[in-house]
């Protein structure tokens, strides 16, 4: 029998608020948090709408250059989690809790300053240290004295679920007893720019299952969640069960039927042993796009025979990409501890070609149990089950049976790399040597097997 996993802390940061009583707040009054960016100024044409968080003050922790937005957002978020968390899931080493491990979802990284940098023609190579994705989680293990496994999830837009499914995992596995795990994003150019190029920006704002829907608003923001399998005295919730699919259809567009998005579903209920009509909310990934909802909502309605009230809250708070499955999975908890499920922000009139009934208004309801959904480019999906902390967990054993038959093996057919050193016999010679392979690999290395085009 796995571990039970209980939600002991949550922590938020967004364009709804800069934590979780904010954030309830916001999502009461049912409107938008949206507004014309300021972040960075812009060349030429009028700024996009977007859900950028509330001003963070600068934190240099003694370094030259201030951390990158992105870090502080996780910092604040993470701050948060732990504060919230009783203090009798402290150890023993000293004050505080120490999570055994962390594990983060982002695509971003330290992109915001590198883009600064490289506005002002830095050079100078210590400058971009905080550049990579893994160096968030790594300035959160740093501020948290976490010495267990620190992972990086970067699966698109369901990178903060994703981690979510993989703390669940490790947690009912035994191989920790507390994780903090999350996702965050910050805006950026290359996000701000890169999705307007794609054509998925609602100059309008965003406005999802709107029969008028033209797109998503970009969005920043973090959610971090303190998880363990010792039950405090005041529980929040629950963490019931993941599901995780990658359909592979489209590089930046969903499965038109929403089979990655069905097959993630379906998969979390039954990995949290719940049928789909004791599902009482339904939190939508819906961030607006038309092929997006419309997907959405056939996978929806392919699983559920009577669909439970239901709605998306990235009409108010803009779709955060890798932060968003674990800002909403905080909302998600919300749903449970509070009985609160938002409103759809931004819906005017419902697209009839959806067959879905989104809620117009928040309701305030005792909610045992939530299904909330994060789907990324790529065709990867999450959806996770959250619950109050004392409904039954009835599906993960068989789950973790399923990797003990016999017979099911992995196999390895084929494995290369490149390095800054070059391909994997370069990248080898180095490494025997006890020499770096970092760098920049050259050109004709790289494009050794590529053809012409």
């Amino acid at each position: 029998m796995s571990l039970p996993v209980y939600i002991c802390g949550t922590g938020i940061i967004s364009a709804l608020g800069a934590d979780c009583a904010a954030t309830e707040a916001r999502l009461h009054k049912g409107d938008s948090a949206i507004q014309s960016l300021d972040l960075f100024p812009l060349m030429q044409g009028n700024p996009l709408p977007v859900g950028q968080a509330p001003l963070l003050e600068e934190n240099g922790e003694g370094n030259a250059d201030p951390l990158p937005r992105s870090h502080r957002l996780a910092l604040a978020a993470a701050d948060q989690a732990l504060r919230d968390a009783p203090s009798e899931l402290a150890g023993e080493v000293g004050p505080g809790i120490r999570p055994d491990a962390i594990i983060l979802g982002t695509t971003t990284g330290g992109i915001f300053t590198t883009e600064e940098l490289l506005k002002e023609q830095v050079r100078e190579k210590s400058r971009f240290q905080q550049h990579g994705l893994h160096s968030i989680a790594t300035c959160l293990a740093k501020a948290y004295q976490c010495s267990g496994p620190i992972l990086t999830v970067s699966t698109a837009c369901a990178s903060g679920a994703v981690a979510l499914a993989l703390a669940l995992r490790m947690l009912r596995s035994g191989q920790a007893e507390t994780v903090l795990a999350g996702g965050v994003d910050s805006l950026c150019r290359l996000t701000y720019f890169g999705f307007h190029s794609l054509q998925l920006v609602d100059r309008k704002g965003c406005r999802p299952l709107d029969q008028d829907r033209q797109g998503m608003a970009v969005a920043e923001g973090a959610g971090m969640l303190l998880l363990s399998t010792r039950r405090p005295k005041h529980c929040r919730a629950r963490l019931l069960g993941a599901g995780l699919s990658c359909d592979a259809y489209h590089p930046a567009a969903p499965h038109p039927e929403g089979k990655g998005a069905f097959a993630a579903m379906e998969a979390a209920l039954a990995d949290a042993g719940l049928r789909p009509e004791e599902i009482d909310y339904i939190n939508l990934h819906g961030t607006g796009t038309p092929d997006n909802d419309l997907a959405e909502s056939k996978a929806v309605r392919r699983l559920f025979r009577s669909v439970p009230p239901l709605s998306s809250i990235k009409g108010a708070s803009g779709h955060s990409l890798a932060a968003a499955g674990a800002i909403e999975a905080v909302v998600s908890t919300l749903s449970i501890s509070q009985g609160l499920r938002p409103a759809n922000t931004g819906l005017q009139q419902v697209d009839p070609a959806l067959g879905l009934s989104p809620l117009t208004e928040p309701l305030i309801e005792p909610t045992k149990a939530v299904l909330s959904n994060s789907f990324g480019f790529g065709g990867n999906n999450a959806s996770l089950v959250i619950s109050t902390p004392d409904l039954p967990e009835k599906g993960a054993e068989k789950e973790d049976e399923s990797y003990e038959r016999a017979g099911e093996m992995l196999a390895v057919h084929g494995y290369s790399c490149l390095t800054g050193a070059g391909d994997l016999v370069a990248t080898l010679e180095c490494l025997q040597k006890g020499e770096s392979a970092t760098g920049c690999a050259a050109e004709d290395i790289i494009s050794r097997n590529l053809p012409l085009a």
